[in-house]
């Protein structure tokens, strides 16, 4: 008896849909030659920790005072390692040098990190124990060399000691192809009504209107920019049969972990943060710094962590019309959290949370939210909520008296239009490169599609990374 032709169909239908989809996942890993390409663990199998290993350095170690023992910390963008590999290293102590091992360890504490897995770099914080307790022999480390075989690599050292309690520091982490400007006067005027009394911004790219206005915060003295180069070249002797992905083109973003642990030792003030342009921290009922000082007076408090709650402002702030700012709008949409943390505390930070304290401090959640103003907070369909919260807890149309002044102060009287195609360019490259499934090197991959559209300002500080 013959097969029935609607079961026919069905067969031949199911069959071409496996067929696709095995194709499918082929084609994920081949290359336009025809061969399946490695994932990023079988090329790391082939590298060993000598003069070939892909690694790039920060420019500064860091004699760590803040532990019990001092720990040498070393800061670096390089493939995945193993709890049981090493590098040896060489410090001068007291006119006399000092072999040491450092061991590698991921900021994200996976690896690769499960949001990375198509990255083939990731941020690694190579770390020695050094000395006694006392630390008395550690005086007289000005520098560290690092021996990969026949390759040497000479690292300045900077100590760092617990920070001084007063005051408040922001960092912000490695700032790529930004443009709005307007985001950053609300920033620095709310986080300073807060209390916040210093901010420290790494920066690899932006707009001319961008750059100009953080110049005028650092040459008021409460803004440090920090240099955020490219990472470098790939010197061409490092296995070039495997042809390694360069830095750039295989670092998710731009290695923001890296720079976030860094700034946590480069802040002087004991109470940090670490915040994006368009975010600010506020307490339920009074002044930012107040209540943080008070809720962290408990030793075994290392952190406050706030929930996140998306804002829009009508007007957008993105027409220079700052009067929205008073009464906000506040909506009912799920984020990750931020913290506000003891920098004298953390030993390795993320993101959202402090992933390890040096001693047995720990995070409680804050009376208070994290206010973020995304600039898509306006198409988004999330219901409106009722909230207490005030990006300014006293005076308001006082600060944005200062904001339009300070705009005026850098622009002059006729402000230049925020131009949205920059930021809508940028998404449209990062979506692309998600759907694609690829590593999210945002700055190398999107190149192409930002260089054309305006005179960006790179940072083109040398001797930043070291190869």
């Amino acid at each position: 008896m013959g097969v029935p032709v609607k079961s026919c169909l069905i067969i031949i239908i199911t069959n071409l849909l496996i067929a696709l989809y095995f194709l499918s996942a082929c084609r994920k890993g081949v290359t336009e030659t025809g061969f399946v390409a490695p994932t990023v663990l079988q090329i790391r199998e082939k590298l060993e920790i000598d003069e070939n290993f892909p690694i790039v350095f920060y420019s500064t170690a860091y004699l760590d005072y803040r532990y019990k023992i001092p720990r040498l910390r070393v800061f670096a963008m390089n493939p995945c390692v193993t709890h049981k590999e090493y590098m040896s290293a060489e410090i001068g102590l007291n006119q006399k040098k000092k072999k040491v091992k450092l061991r590698g360890e991921p900021t994200e504490g996976e690896c690769p990190w499960h949001w990375a897995t198509q990255c083939f770099y990731n941020s690694y914080i190579w770390t020695a124990e050094l000395g006694e307790a006392n630390g008395t022999e550690m005086v007289g480390i000005d520098q560290i060399t690092i021996h990969l075989n026949n390759r040497t690599i000479s690292l300045k050292v900077q100590e760092v000691h617990p920070k001084r309690k007063g005051g408040f520091t922001v960092c912000v982490q490695p700032v790529y192809w930004y443009s709005e400007y307007h985001n950053i006067a609300l920033f620095i005027e709310t986080w300073r009504s807060q209390g916040v009394t210093r901010f420290i911004v790494y920066y690899h790219s932006s707009t001319t209107q961008v750059r100009n206005l953080l110049e005028y915060y650092r040459n008021l003295g409460i803004l440090r920019l920090r240099p955020w180069p490219s990472f470098g070249r790939l010197p061409t002797r490092l296995f070039p049969n495997l042809k390694l992905p360069s830095f750039d083109s295989s670092t998710y973003r731009v290695g923001h972990t890296l720079a976030q642990n860094l700034c946590a030792l480069e802040m002087k003030t004991e109470i940090g943060a670490i915040a994006d342009f368009d975010e600010v921290m506020v307490a339920d009922k009074e002044m930012l710094i107040n209540y943080v000082e008070e809720a962290m007076k408990p030793d075994e408090v290392g952190a406050l962590s706030f929930s996140h709650l998306l804002v829009k402002f009508e007007p957008k702030i993105s027409t220079m019309d700052f009067h929205g700012v008073v009464k906000p709008v506040f909506l009912d949409r799920n984020g990750p959290p931020k913290t506000i943390f003891n920098s004298s505390a953390v030993d390795i930070i993320v993101t959202h949370s402090i992933r390890r304290f040096i001693g047995n401090e720990t995070t409680i959640r804050a009376n208070g939210s994290l206010l973020h103003y995304r600039h898509n907070s306006y198409t988004d369909p999330a219901k409106e909520v009722q909230k207490p919260y005030s990006l300014f807890t006293s005076y308001p149309n006082l600060h944005i008296k200062r904001i339009q002044k300070t705009l005026r102060k850098v622009f002059g009287s006729s402000i230049p239009p925020y131009n949205s195609t920059y930021l809508h360019v940028l998404n449209q490259c990062i979506t692309k490169i998600v759907g694609e499934g690829k590593c999210r090197s945002t700055v190398e991959y999107c190149k192409q599609w930002m260089e054309p559209l305006t005179d960006w300002v790179y940072d083109t500080t040398e001797g930043i990374f070291v190869v």
